[in-house]
């Protein structure tokens, strides 16, 4: 931090500034933006501060070309997290960790666009000029926030990567989808024209039980005529005549 205690205010100033110039709420949970660099990409919010304010910042990975009594990165960081909440996310880089291991990000924030004429670009110059920062400086300053903000959405995960089962772009098929199978004797299902479906497999259909004959009373000693049934006359025997 800056020993001077005027100093300090105006590092502070400059860090709030740009978060409010450069950065805005989004209204999209998926948006968010990292307080760390990647090992490949290094597009952390305070890496473009370092960039574009090096007066103001203590970059270690900056030789040179940082302040010295500028802020450092986790000093940055909580005046982020004074706009924004802090959220835990594999969407954004992790340092120090195990490769798939969430990272830490501000939520909700989002890149503004600052090159189309708009509520954003104005925002942007507007909060710079109050900063004292000439138009110059404030055409370069948007102009890379810009590329921070295309590059920034073309490398960043999403919550839900491909995976087993899950494959990238196709929604899991609703479970009230209807699969029609045709013929009592178990035919194919028909799956219509969907890009990917997991059959459901059908059970053979069951055979039918066979009839059991109707067993008549069971006969102890006496006789057809005796119990009152009138006797079936079989194959051999003729059929009465009229």
């Amino acid at each position: 931090m800056p020993n001077h205690a005027n100093e300090e205010c105006r590092a502070v100033q400059v860090a709030r500034a740009f978060f409010q110039a450069a950065t805005k709420l989004s209204e999209d949970n998926e948006d968010i933006l990292p307080q760390e660099d990647g090992a490949d990409q290094k597009l952390s919010v305070f890496h473009l501060f370092s960039e574009l304010f090096p007066e103001y910042a203590n970059d270690k990975d900056r030789d040179g070309t940082s302040g010295k009594n500028g802020l450092m990165r986790l000093q940055f960081n909580k005046i982020g997290y004074e706009m924004y909440e802090k959220e835990q996310s594999r969407r954004v880089p992790a340092v120090r960790a195990k490769p798939g291991n969430p990272g830490y990000g501000f939520r909700r924030a989002r890149w503004r666009n600052t090159i189309e004429q708009g509520e954003d670009r104005r925002m942007c110059e507007s909060v710079l000029r109050g900063l004292g920062v000439n138009q110059e400086r404030i055409d370069r300053i948007r102009k890379r926030v810009a590329d921070f903000r295309d590059e920034w959405d073309t490398v960043r995960r999403p919550s839900r990567p491909a995976g087993p089962g899950r494959p990238r772009g196709h929604k899991r098929s609703a479970t009230g989808d209807a699969i029609e199978v045709g013929g009592a004797s178990g035919g194919a299902a028909d799956v219509g024209e969907a890009a990917a479906v997991v059959a459901t497999p059908v059970p053979p259909p069951k055979k039918p039980k066979k009839a059991t004959k109707a067993r008549g009373p069971l006969l102890s000693g006496n006789s057809v005529e005796e119990i009152g049934v009138t006797p079936t006359p079989s194959k051999s025997e003729g059929l009465p005549l009229g």
